[in-house]
């Protein structure tokens, strides 16, 4: 399914003019960026034809009204409540260094994000930073901004193809699934308890137990639906409303109007309706369009919307321990596996393949099957299938049953007639990402399952059986499933049937599995300008291609490739090869910040990806064993889908 560009009704020019005295509050001492999107605004104010792309029909743009009057709301109301605001700007969402500042970040109709902005935004998230989205937050393509004339492609489900990714790379910080923008009339929202925090301190400084904002004409509102299991709760609803547009999907009481979400060590609170037509700001400002700052006439709530927004602030602003692991848990599986020669003389292998969701976060990416032979060469014509959207939500019931958490096909390969007799492997596995990515740290395997395939001498059939694994890892290990999951994966290989668990890695070996895992082949035509090493020596090019990625660095000149890796040195290979980020008020206590490598270190106890050691010691000098870097290239795999 696909959404296409939403024609927003214009809003009533009539303007109902309230003045309200400023709600002060003891200043805070939290800092507050509210983002001031120059794109948003120019987007609001285009129009643009509708028309038909690749044979579906798309809305007209209408000229919508100002973002910045929103934006300026928020900035001037958290000034009045005493918060410390201040305005961030598109820049700004280009760096997680610059959000990493704050405590939390209000995003007044930020309709428009690229990519790398609004990974920025999950990991500021995730690593502990709160954020307040009021209504359609990063829904449009920034890269791809309508031109004059032309339609209005730039909604992101175009990228995205899937319900389930409706936010791209931001999904997964909602814990939900977006079902659809739908038309209300005549609506109340109001919350049905006061179990949650927020709905608490409101209702009590209100001095009533239900929050009330109607909206007596037809608007807009966003509809999702929190995932099973999710750490995403609705604490306002849409409790009542005399129209819909969409009465097969809307129900009353049962949607939320606003969430309040767990992420990572973050908190969110997503509003999804234009909450900000409710409030007056008696200031005098740089006002748009004609506008002062006064809440629509048709709204009623000025004052319970400017206490929920108050104390949705404090609630994602505060300390807090709370900490929501992001799992990425795909397993995959094989069923029905055989081969033969068919009567046109060409070899067949079929088989059944199940992907399934088993994590709290949602993932896409391509399903490949390939036959490989003794040399890891792709024997005939393999079997891909991209998947948009596999849900965090393993039910049955979930949404409007639109939701897929499991995948299943049937599927076939061909491959010549006269396949040579010997054993081959079959390896299915599931590569993360976007199908228009291409950045190397955006598209990689992160799941497989291998199975063996023999063919005797003269036989029309062949035998499936299960691959070989090292002997000598044992299932009792704490790696044994990262090894057997790169091993799967063609990361990890071993020498006479074993894998060498407790052995010391060297930074060679260490550069080849950082790029195998990345997909990326040694390069020919790398060049490395180092003392020790020479072109025609082993493993020249996986050490110059491991440079020029910036997986490896020189030592003094020299790129010592029989020497052991340390432990500093692999989080640089890792942060700076799958362009990891991450930042962590904690500090290992032999790690000081003038370290070479502090922010890679950092980055990987952000992501989860370390621990370190109990004594709160990284021990960066420490040599790194086969078994450790395993388990550190398995976990960055699984920690920086997208």
């Amino acid at each position: 399914m696909k959404k296409f560009a939403i024609a927003l009704i214009a809003f009533c020019s009539c303007m109902l003019v309230v003045v309200l005295v400023p709600m002060q509050t003891q200043a805070t001492t939290q800092k507050i960026g509210i983002v001031f999107s120059e794109s948003s605004e120019k987007y609001a104010n285009t129009t643009h034809p509708g028309g038909t792309y690749n044979g579906q029909t798309v809305s007209p743009k209408l000229d919508y009204s100002s973002t910045y009057n929103k934006e300026l709301k928020a900035y001037l109301l958290y000034q009045q409540q005493g918060f410390h605001v201040e305005k961030i700007y598109e820049k700004d969402l280009r760096n997680l260094d610059s959000l990493s500042q704050y405590d939390a970040i209000v995003f007044p109709y930020t309709v428009m994000m690229n990519h790398q902005q609004r990974e920025n935004v999950k990991m500021y998230v995730r690593n502990g930073g709160g954020a307040i989205f009021a209504f359609q937050t990063g829904r449009n393509e920034s890269a791809k901004f309508p031109q004059v004339g032309q339609m209005d492609l730039s909604p992101l489900i175009y990228d995205v193809d899937s319900w389930v990714m409706e936010w791209d790379n931001l999904s997964e910080v909602f814990n939900s699934r977006f079902i659809d923008d739908i038309v209300l009339g005549n609506a109340t929202i109001s919350n049905s308890s006061a179990t949650h925090p927020i709905i608490q301190n409101a209702t009590k400084e209100l001095g009533k137990s239900t929050l009330s904002l109607t909206k007596s004409d037809h608007e807009w509102v966003e509809v999702i639906k929190p995932w099973q299991g999710g750490a995403a709760s609705p604490i306002l609803y849409f409790t009542n409303y005399d129209y819909t547009d969409k009465p097969q999907t809307m129900r009353k009481n049962e949607f939320g109007a606003a969430h309040a979400i767990d992420y990572g060590k973050g908190r969110v609170v997503q509003i999804g309706f234009k909450i900000y037509d409710y409030i007056t700001i008696n200031e005098q400002a740089a006002w748009q369009d004609n506008e002062n700052g006064s809440a629509y006439a048709t709204t009623r709530g000025d004052l319970d919307a400017q206490v929920f927004l108050k104390h949705a602030l404090h609630w994602v602003a505060e300390d807090h321990d709370g900490h929501v692991p992001r799992r990425y848990n795909l397993s995959l599986s094989s069923d029905g596996v055989q081969s033969y020669v068919a009567p046109s003389g060409q070899f067949v292998f079929y088989s059944t393949v199940t992907i399934k969701n088993n994590g709290n976060v949602p993932a896409r990416g391509t399903l490949k099957v390939e036959i490989l032979d003794a040399n890891d060469r792709v024997v005939g014509k393999g079997h891909e299938r991209y998947i948009p959207g596999l849900a965090a939500d393993a039910t049955t019931t979930n949404a409007d049953r639109k939701d897929i958490s499991t995948h299943s096909e049937k599927y076939q390969i061909f491959m010549p007639g006269n396949l040579a007799a010997g054993t081959y492997t079959i390896r299915t596995s599931f590569i993360e990402g976007r199908d228009d990515r291409q950045n190397v740290d955006e598209k990689f395997a992160t799941v497989a399952e291998i199975k063996t395939l023999t063919r005797t001498k003269g036989s029309n059939k062949a035998s499936i059986g299960v691959a070989p694994f090292f002997q000598d890892v044992s299932a009792s290990t704490d790696a044994y499933y990262d090894i057997k999951n790169l091993h799967a994966l063609g990361i990890v290989k071993g020498s006479n049937g074993k894998f060498n668990p407790q052995g010391t890695l060297t930074r060679i070996q260490a550069t080849e599995m950082v790029l195998r895992a990345l997909g990326i082949t040694a390069s020919s035509s790398a060049m490395l300008n180092a003392s020790d090493i020479k072109k025609e020596d082993y493993g020249y090019a996986v050490l110059a291609t491991g440079v020029r990625y910036g997986i490896i660095s020189l030592e003094d000149g020299k790129i010592n490739a029989h020497q052991p890796m340390t432990r500093a040195a692999m989080a640089h290979a890792l942060v700076k090869g799958f362009k990891l980020q991450g930042y962590a008020k904690h500090t290992f206590i032999d790690v000081p910040a003038s370290h070479i490598y502090f922010k890679d270190i950092q980055a990987l106890y952000a992501l989860g990806i370390t621990t370190g050691y109990a004594d709160q010691t990284f021990k960066p000098n420490n040599t790194v064993t086969r078994q450790n870097f395993a388990q550190f290239v398995n976990r960055t795999l699984h920690a920086n889908a997208k």
